[in-house]
């Protein structure tokens, strides 16, 4: 576990191995009007401000954690139609991978139509899908699990997102033989994939079903409300309180700040970081997610490095005792300890206790705070790194 002194930041003095998140949901390409307050119906008004920008949940979450340094992938399916080069090359610019995203012929891409306003800080959204279609299991079959430490669903299409985790977990099952064999080099160098999903869209009853197979769910406050929870701690003493849920919840509910449930039961709390001026709320939940991700990735990669150093060394001590018989070794009473380890076998979710759940969503809402007082996304990268060297994370 990661000890009360300990924080996330780009200094540590382990040499984790911190490997791609990948974000698998649906791009769309978005039209963006600045308005300084909504319009009335029937009626003509002038925006003071307009842009093209690329949306959907997955590819935003993306966008941040590529902001916030963190390797990252989308598998989303991509129109061939209009828009397909400026979504690729905003792709590219952000140093987002894309190089999996199926590319379909004959339809238009999913558009979304946006208005902000600037009297009260909120966006409107009229969004219109040409019947893309949704990603396929054959399109997921094609990836090298290998190279992610975390896999994050966009909940949409249960049915085929089960299938998707199903290879995860079979691939995760793959490594348990594999883990206490110190001679497989392979085998040192994989860490089982952490599963995570969002649950937002309220015509998706269905959602639910996911709970038992994720390590990590996201409960958006539209769905909450459309399940008859008006509450963050009404989410927390409904959700997955049936013995259906296996891992970690949590929950943002906009200007109060977010919750968390650790998977054994532990509650804790963030309150909300508003800017001084609301700008544009455009992506702020995808925002919230993506810092949750980038923060417990960062965890998880810290704790499995030093699970697998303990080994190593347990390892290291046990050979050598094996070449000396009787002679007289001296050891640390910590590698005597650490010797009666046997593999780098741990719960998927032993990285996220209560302190570093804290933490994770106290730096969330602070991400997610600072964006919606920026136009777009841009600048994330210089505010997140200096959130991660305030003290106040780690209290």
């Amino acid at each position: 576990m990661m000890s009360g002194s300990e924080q996330v930041t780009g200094d540590s003095s382990v040499e984790p191995d911190v490997r791609k998140i990948l974000c698998v949901g649906r791009v769309c390409f978005d039209i963006v009007y600045t308005c300084t307050h909504f319009p009335s119906e029937d009626s003509t008004l002038r925006s003071v401000d307009y842009r093209w920008q690329r949306g959907g949940n997955a590819s935003n979450t993306c966008t941040v954690l590529s902001l916030l340094s963190q390797p990252c992938e989308l598998l989303a399916c991509l129109s061939a139609e209009e828009h397909i080069s400026f979504l690729q090359n905003d792709l590219r610019k952000y140093k987002i991978d894309c190089s999996h995203c199926p590319v379909i012929e004959g339809i238009g891409c999913p558009i979304a139509t946006i208005l902000l306003s600037l009297s009260t800080g909120t966006r409107t959204i009229v969004y219109h899908n040409q019947n893309l279609p949704d990603l396929t299991f054959k399109d997921f079959e094609q990836l090298n699990l290998e190279e992610y430490s975390w896999i994050h669903f966009e909940g949409r299409n249960v049915d085929k997102v089960l299938l998707m985790i199903q290879r995860i977990e079979d691939y995760n099952d793959s490594l348990r033989g594999a883990e206490s064999d110190m001679h497989d080099e392979s085998a040192k160098n994989r860490v089982p994939i952490t599963i995570s999903a969002e649950l937002e869209s309220p015509r998706s009853e269905r959602l639910l079903d996911l709970l038992p197979y994720v390590d990590v769910a996201f409960v958006a406050k539209d769905f909450a409300k459309n399940q008859g929870l008006n509450s963050m701690n009404e989410v927390m003493q409904t959700i997955g309180q049936d013995g259906k849920s296996r891992g970690t919840l949590i929950c943002a509910w906009s200007e109060e700040g977010a919750i968390a449930r650790t998977a054994c039961g532990a509650i804790v709390r963030s309150p909300a970081y508003p800017p001084q001026k609301v700008i544009d709320t455009l992506g702020a939940g995808d925002t919230f997610n993506a810092a949750v991700l980038y923060y417990l990735n960062k965890i998880k990669a810290e704790f499995t490095y030093k699970c697998k150093q303990e080994v190593t060394c347990a390892s290291d001590y046990n050979q050598a005792k094996d070449r000396s018989f009787d002679q007289d070794i001296t050891v640390r009473g910590d590698i005597e300890q650490n010797a009666r380890i046997k593999s780098t076998k741990y719960n998927r979710q032993d990285f996220i206790d209560k302190t570093s759940l804290q933490r994770a969503i106290k730096f969330a809402c602070c991400i997610a705070g600072a964006k919606v007082g920026l136009r777009g996304y841009d600048c994330l990268d210089k505010i997140s790194s200096d959130i991660l060297q305030q003290d106040f994370l780690i209290h």
